[in-house]
């Protein structure tokens, strides 16, 4: 009776334990698991340690996605054959269970005598290859092509079969019928060494992969980058497409020189680190839940059962979707049977009973809701530099921009070390603009580190001060600069010495384009003139720009799909004929009829057309702003008229468009404000309304004038350092003067010539021009007379292409680097404009062009290049005739 009553107090005190200790509102409680403890055994590999995939490989086979090959050994650089990818990925989308039904119905049952050719794992081989097949991960045209064999390789199984035969033909008790049943198994057995178990490639692996993740092809200009790769010719056309999808979900990449060595093999340590990156969302959708939370209690409590002691220990989780779980484990120290889960920390295997208070996992429960699997995350501490831009006491948030111009709002800790010059303070205490380092944990701050400097008033140590606004304006004549932060204007003096810092490169202020955001760094704490200039912001701001039906929202994801998808490319809208899923910024701004809607209310919109303007966030294209089609569309391509900033409207073709905050505006592929539209700017846009319209859409198609200065005319005089052009044309941005003057142009050592009037290009030293003003007038070498372009660059000729009297440039182009030819010296253009005199404006040109440029000139932020420093992408404005360039300068 006593014991009954020890019982039933234990009982009791569990319970109340239970309840006070972990509280009434548990959402969720998950068991451990039986087999915990053989599975911790099976994954104590001892031959990875170290290895670059060890995390990866511990993470797939704690989850049975992928196995050992016995003995403790893993052997992560041991090749994957075409069986083992197959098996891995068909295990991973759960569908064993079909496998196994697939090679029971291949088992062959004919008559082998006392002998058994074909073996468990042979049937189960051919289990795994039919439910590949049968669920679209490879195709009978792929399997007929593994299968298919050469003449040789038919021969060498042949011999080897006859080889193997001798030993079952000495058997007299066989049959003819079962030696010949015996040979057909051999032959079969043998063919899978020449067919399946070879190697398989890392293309092969690609696209297996894509249809197990059923990934859609991502064609045309949507392509990011496959044509990045340097050897994307390697890989089969009909795979280029979904191939580049793997690469646009990050599932696998080019190496760190930039080949993806698509018929290279993939070896095992390779393959649980691409499984680690996809088996997230393969593993929800067959039922798993994959939590993430931090362990906020461990509570142990024994009991006894049948004079058998019983220790049980739950986890209670705070899970960062605002639930509470309760991960519950069991021992038995009487009969050994317990269950649990193992897991991994510090990059090593564990059981359950490692894990710590504090501790911050991610966590997996099976279909069962069973506890399997336990990942640590507490050494995944982010790092973010930058200038403060915010600071929310009262909500205890923290607005940091980075060095790239990017915003970052995060909460701050309420237990965080906020230190300034290594002493602690508050966070009220943190100024705007003030440099700080953040470390960032589970999503929340958890110290910040300041500096501020101390010394004599008036001076500051240089970088100290700074200023990050958007160019709004700048002024060449002045060294003006006039920079827009939050809605203020505030104009600065740039010396013509000072640093402006683009990509690494001085540029100077003639490299800031309208729209750039850039940093300012002072030494004084009340100049207006910056020590230095950083261009922060990338060239291009804007990924793409969509006008498609907003067919569903996730708010739970925090994206949309879109359908009936078109894509805004050079004054015209075009097809894409697909569905996107695109994920929401974490502000995207969002408008109806001009007004800001918070994307709670997306979900009313739903069948909408919008025009979606989008940004490249880290590797992921995401919406910047959303603005919902309000009436009909209208759309105008020509000069602005008139502009009235203050009725907020603008005239083109003689209809007045209103343009508001909704309005999206670019130019040179960024976002610019409506300040920086001007009268005669050649314009597209996309209208929308009834019986007003306002702009959704506003491109600025002129480009900003060009710094360079570009003549063309004859040589009538060669002095030391300087010549004289006669009769010469002048190329100022567009528009060619005359100049029948002669006049005088400087010229140093630094500056680059070229002889092109021959076939081979000729490279002229500064020395040898000078010195041909003392060879007789008919030498070849003599350029007295001779016709040039010279390019001048702060009232200095830093390149001069001497040509033919009969080589003229008709064509000034602006377009996109599509293709580089660099060794045939060919560069193809997308997104092209020519310049119309005739029209006085830019007359786009939808067709690529290709442009024979082995005569020109290069010239990058103020220097002279080669056709190595152009880069796909970048944006060239080119004097030509043509298809010949002689002129090309990297805007």
């Amino acid at each position: 009776m006593k014991k009954w009553i020890s019982l039933i107090a234990i009982l009791s005190l569990v319970f109340i334990l239970t309840n006070s200790v972990y509280g009434e509102n548990a959402t969720f409680v998950y068991d451990g698991i039986p087999t915990y403890e053989a599975l911790y055994e099976n994954v104590k590999f001892n031959d990875i340690e170290k290895h670059w995939a060890e995390e990866s490989i511990y993470k797939m086979a704690s989850l049975s996605v992928i196995r050992g090959m016995g003995k403790h050994q893993f052997k992560p650089e041991e090749r994957l054959t075409k069986e083992q990818a197959l098996i891995l990925l068909v295990r991973l989308l759960g569908l064993e269970g079909e496998a196994y039904t697939q090679a029971e119905n291949s088992i062959d049952n004919k008559d082998t005598g006392k002998y058994q050719i074909l073996t468990t794992f042979d049937y189960l081989s051919e289990g795994y290859i039919q439910t590949a097949l049968n669920n679209n991960i490879v195709t009978q045209e792929e399997i007929d092509d593994i299968e298919e064999l050469t003449e040789t390789e038919t021969e060498d199984i042949e011999l080897e079969t006859e080889k193997q035969m001798i030993k079952y033909e000495r058997d007299l008790e066989l049959t003819e019928a079962q030696l010949s049943n015996i040979e057909n198994q051999l032959r079969q057995k043998l063919e899978k060494n020449y067919t399946w178990r070879k190697n398989v490639s890392r293309e092969q692996v690609a696209v297996w992969v894509a249809r197990a993740l059923e990934l859609t092809p991502i064609i045309g200009q949507a392509q990011q980058n496959i044509y990045n790769l340097k050897d994307w010719q390697d890989i089969d056309t009909d795979n280029l497409d979904i191939i580049e999808a793997v690469l646009q979900e990050e599932i696998m990449q080019g190496n760190t020189k930039g080949y993806f060595l698509p018929k290279s093999s993939i070896k095992r340590g390779e393959m649980a680190k691409l499984l680690d990156n996809i088996h997230e969302e393969i593993l929800q959708n067959r039922g798993y839940k994959i939590f993430t939370g931090i362990i906020e209690r461990i509570g142990t409590v024994y009991d006894w059962n049948n004079e058998a002691q019983l220790t049980r220990t739950v986890f209670r989780i705070e899970n960062d979707d605002n639930t509470i779980s309760e991960l519950i484990t069991r021992k038995n120290n009487e009969d050994g049977i317990s269950v649990g889960f193992i897991g991994l920390k510090k990059g090593k295997i564990i059981t359950s009973d490692k894990l710590e208070e504090l501790d911050y996992i991610k966590y997996y429960v099976t279909p069962e809701n069973e506890i399997i699997f336990a990942e640590v995350l507490n050494n995944q501490t982010t790092t973010l530099e930058g200038f403060i831009k915010d600071i929310d006491t009262d909500n205890r948030t923290i607005t940091v921009e980075n060095y790239d111009g990017n915003e970052f709002k995060i909460n701050v800790s309420p237990g965080a070390d906020i230190r300034v010059n290594n002493y602690t303070v508050e966070l009220k205490d943190l100024l705007y603009g003030q440099e700080v380092t953040l470390n960032i944990s589970k999503g929340s701050v958890i110290d910040i580190d300041g500096y501020l400097d101390t010394g004599e008033e008036g001076y500051i140590h240089p970088g100290e001060r700074i200023f990050i606004g958007k160019v709004l304006y700048k002024n060449l004549e002045d060294n003006e600069l006039t920079l827009l932060d939050n809605q203020k204007e505030k104009t600065f003096i740039v010396d013509p010495y000072t640093p402006v810092i683009k990509n690494d490169s001085n540029v100077g202020l003639e490299g800031i384009k309208e729209g750039d955001i850039v940093r300012l760094e002072f030494d004084e704490h009340n100049s207006n003139m910056p020590i230095k200039l950083y261009v922060s912001e990338p060239d291009r701001q804007y990924e793409n720009l969509f006008k498609a039906t907003v067919a569903d929202f996730n708010p739970s994801r925090n994206q949309i799909l879109l359908k009936d998808v078109s894509h805004y490319d050079n004054t015209e809208w075009i097809e894409d004929n697909k569905n996107i899923i695109l994920p929401l910024n974490y502000d995207t701004d969002i408008y109806i009829d001009g007004k800001g809607i918070n994307k709670q209310y997306l979900d009313s919109y739903i069948g909408r057309e919008a025009y979606i303007v989008t940004e490249d966030n880290f590797g992921k294209e995401e919406a910047l702003k959303i603005v919902f089609k309000n009436g009909y569309e209208k759309q105008y391509y020509n000069s602005v008229q008139n502009i009235a900033f203050g009725d907020r409207k603008i005239t083109v073709d003689y209809n007045q468009v209103y343009f508001d905050d909704s309005t999206i505006i670019i130019k040179d592929d960024k976002l610019i404000h409506p300040y920086n539209l001007k009268e005669d700017d050649d314009v597209f846009v996309v209208s929308h309304g009834m019986d007003t319209y306002t702009a959704a859409f506003i491109s600025v198609e002129g480009i900003e004038d060009n710094v360079y200065i570009v003549y063309r005319g004859r040589m009538d005089e060669i002095g030391q350092y300087n010549f004289e052009l006669d009769n010469y044309d002048i190329l100022k941005g567009t528009e060619w003067d005359y100049n029948s003057k002669q006049t005088e142009f400087n010229i140093s050592d630094d500056t680059k010539i070229i002889d092109t009037r021959d076939k081979e290009v000729k490279e002229v030293s500064v020395k040898e021009f000078t010195n041909s003003r003392f060879l007789k007038e008919d030498d070849k070498d003599n350029y007295y007379r001779e016709y040039a372009y010279a390019v001048e660059y702060n009232d200095m000729i830093i390149a001069m292409n001497i040509i033919d009297d009969n080589d003229e440039a008709q064509v000034v182009t602006t377009g996109k680097v599509d293709t580089l030819d660099k060794i045939n010296s060919r560069i193809t253009l997308d997104d092209i404009r020519d310049w119309s005199d005739f029209e006085d404006k830019w007359i786009v040109n939808t067709s690529k062009v290709t442009l024979d440029v082995s005569d020109a000139i290069f010239i990058k932020n103020g220097k002279v290049v080669t056709i190595n420093d152009i880069s796909e992408g970048n944006s060239l404005y080119i004097l030509r005739e043509n298809d010949d360039g002689y002129i090309v300068i990297v805007r």
